[in-house]
């Protein structure tokens, strides 16, 4: 079975590959930074690295870390959606000793649960609902007479794309803008590839839709937890269950592993309360091998020159030079990344684990590393607080608000204030042709976005960001922050400056020299 899912994985990957430009330019604002298809790609990747060449006592062991590969390298709301579609379907699998057609339909089926718990206020018409009709064309497949392995994946990928063919139907952003769901098509995509690798066939190229795209879901939900006591023992002539011993473990802490072999359980998890949880599992056998550590007394070494443990650090997401120099300035930790170029869950987990802070403040600065931001709260062994910052010039402001020598609560929420009182907007050229909240929008244009939502369109992109800043003031903007990115020349940051000011002879406004790619403008108001 491990090798088989090397194999799987692998076929997986190759499709998705073949599709991912394509997958990428399916987004409901024609913006330069589409990136579904690659961030999908990218979380598979993490997959294919882990299983390839690799030999796995069990196949418990081989699909738990393949979830876990999954979870690690997944990038963006797409990317992380779909490692807990992963790790849906290899829960189930990790109980089976068989890949039958039954047991595919079995683990979609553990997919679409997983995906949708995973979402805080799931969407109808995304990769969601992909995934759930592809698990009812499995099931339902089932049920024909001599229905095998290929006939059962061939009839999920079919009902897959004609999913994603009816995503507009369902939800009114994509069909207003002349697209179908990008992460749903990436589904598709990748069960063409498990057929062609079970059957040996080439996969029928769909047609392609006339429809298609990506909406913004709600960021994955991840509970900051406590700091607490790292508690390890292994729990010998194990009787039970183990799923139930790992529900009730994860109930009471974060970074749980519960691992078993026969009858020995190891345990790890972060809790409040170790004796609640070593009580809990002495009903399952004898415990050895126990381990208590206070993590928020202990000095963690972080190998030769590691700087002492600090109450308080902060990691930021950030590209362009200049920003990064001024985050650097303001005492944060930049990890490369943001539009076009989302980082991975075990980037960002390691610039925290580098920060040697008991707590540690994540600015993602881009909506889409939001949700990877806050999967990494739940892996750390620090106490992560994530600000969903969307934008680099609302991180900065952000940090602003930082003290490392501050107390740690304190200095969160006064960022978190910051936060909540800023508006963000970003000036950028459309990529194709759209039309947009009841806008056309021509190719080549340069259109503004006020928290995501398009306001102007326009010819240039100082006449653009006038409209943007107009707005803004015009809903009590007192301070406005002008970030300029690539693309925009010291004459046309002069006169933006100028046309911005005359605004309003109030309002203060600072410009500074970003350098971030794509975007030649990014703006924030308070």
């Amino acid at each position: 079975m491990a090798v088989r899912l090397a194999f799987i994985v692998a076929a997986a990957h190759a499709a998705l590959k073949a599709h991912a430009a394509r997958i990428d330019e399916l987004n409901v604002y024609p913006v330069p930074d589409g990136d579904t298809g690659t961030n999908m790609l990218l979380t598979l990747e993490s997959v294919l690295k882990e299983t390839s060449g690799c030999s796995y006592d069990s196949v418990e062991a081989a699909v738990k870390a393949g979830a876990r590969a999954a979870l690690m390298g997944a990038r963006g709301n797409s990317g992380v959606i779909l490692s807990q579609m992963i790790r849906g379907a290899c829960e189930v699998l990790a109980r089976r000793t068989t890949f039958t057609a039954e047991d595919f339909a079995a683990a979609l089926e553990g997919a679409e649960r997983r995906a949708y718990a995973s979402i805080r206020q799931p969407v109808e018409g995304t990769m969601l609902t992909v995934i759930r009709d592809a698990a009812r064309a499995a099931r339902e497949a089932l049920k024909e007479k001599g229905a095998d392995l290929p006939a059962v994946i061939r009839a999920a990928a079919r009902e897959a794309h004609a999913s994603v063919r009816r995503t507009p139907q369902l939800l009114g952003v994509l069909r207003e803008a002349g697209v179908v769901d990008a992460g749903g098509l990436g589904v598709a995509v990748i069960l063409d590839g498990l057929y062609a690798c079970v059957s040996g066939k080439r996969v029928e190229e769909e047609p392609a839709p006339e429809e298609g795209g990506a909406p913004d879901l709600e960021a994955i939900h991840a509970a900051e937890e406590a700091w607490g006591y790292c508690t390890e023992f292994f729990v010998n002539g194990f009787s039970g269950d183990p799923e139930a011993l790992e529900r009730w473990m994860h109930g009471a802490g974060k970074s749980v592993l519960v691992v078993s072999d026969d009858d020995l359980v190891k345990v790890h998890l972060h809790t409040q309360d170790p004796g609640a949880a070593l009580s809990y599992a002495s009903r399952y056998g004898r415990l050895s091998g126990v381990k208590v550590e206070d993590m928020e007394a202990q000095v963690r070494s972080r190998g030769e020159g590691a700087a002492p443990e600090k109450n308080l650090a902060a990691v930021a997401v950030s590209r362009g030079e200049g920003n990064r120099e001024m985050f650097e300035a303001m005492g944060a930790l930049v990890v490369e990344g943001g539009q076009g170029a989302n980082p991975s869950a075990a980037d960002l987990l390691r610039a925290v684990e580098r920060s040697g802070a008991r707590e540690v403040v994540l600015l993602p600065n881009n909506k889409n590393v939001v949700p990877t931001a806050e999967q990494v709260a739940g892996m750390a062994e620090a106490r992560v607080h994530v600000l969903p910052t969307t934008t680099i010039a609302a991180g900065l402001s952000a940090m602003v608000g930082y003290d490392p020598e501050g107390e740690p609560e304190e200095v969160v929420e006064e960022m978190r204030e910051i936060v909540g009182g800023l508006r963000s907007a970003e000036v950028t050229r459309a990529v194709r042709s759209a039309r947009v909240d009841g806008r056309e929008v021509p190719e080549g244009a340069f259109i503004g976005l006020v928290d995501g939502r398009l306001v102007a369109v326009g010819e240039s992109v100082v006449e653009v960001a006038e409209q943007v800043c107009r707005g803004l003031v015009g809903e009590g903007a007192e301070l406005i922050t002008l970030l300029l990115g690539e693309g925009l020349d010291e004459e046309e940051a002069g006169l933006l400056a100028e046309r911005v000011r005359a605004l309003d002879e109030e309002l203060e406004v600072e410009v500074k020299r970003g350098g971030q790619p794509l975007y030649p403008l990014q703006v924030v108001a308070e």
